[in-house]
């Protein structure tokens, strides 16, 4: 079996809806995807243009976040080259909502209600958090960061186990060479 099933090159993670049934400002509200593992001819050219631009910013140490990819990091690098996802004739919502429902492997993750946050803004100015006692935050290129590498760990360790159990369950085939 290849490692590249269970350690991929770099993950696409999706931002959800902040669940209503969230306790303790944590929720079940991000789903992981391996771009590396999903057959191009099962989505759109879409959903696929969104799959390429993760893998190759998750390759790319210098300009990429690393190799957990939000969503809103590739709004923000089409950005920053000018361009848009309608310049792709690209719907991002129903790209994410496709991606959601092919039939790949997909890793829910549960998160701070503030990570959350900054999983989903694709900004210019990077998000502002404003707290019922009044103190504001502006969460800083490091805090993103730091949130980026929290998740690429939880990654590394749960990837692993999670589609080893597709496998060993028989809900999830490798092609035998």
């Amino acid at each position: 079996m290849s490692a590249s099933l269970l350690s991929p090159a770099g993950w696409l993670v999706l931002g959800l809806p902040w669940p209503t049934e969230a306790r303790d400002g944590w929720g079940e509200c991000a789903a992981v995807i391996a771009p590396s593992m999903i057959p191009r001819s099962l989505v759109s050219r879409g959903a696929g243009t969104a799959l390429d631009l993760a893998a190759a910013l998750a390759g790319d140490a210098n300009e990429g976040p690393g190799k957990a990819v939000f969503f809103s990091d590739i709004t923000l690098w089409l950005d920053a080259q000018g361009r848009t996802w309608a310049d792709f004739n690209i719907d991002y919502d129903q790209v994410v909502d496709e991606l959601l429902g092919t039939p790949v492997p997909q890793l829910f993750l549960t998160l701070s209600h503030k990570a959350h946050a900054i999983l989903c803004d694709a900004s210019r100015q990077g998000l502002r958090l404003y707290y019922p006692d009044g103190d504001v935050e502006h969460v800083s290129p490091q805090v993103r960061r730091d949130v980026h590498d929290g998740i690429s760990q939880t990654l590394e360790r749960d990837w692993p186990p999670y589609v080893q159990r597709l496998i060993d369950s028989g809900a999830f085939r490798t092609r035998s060479r």
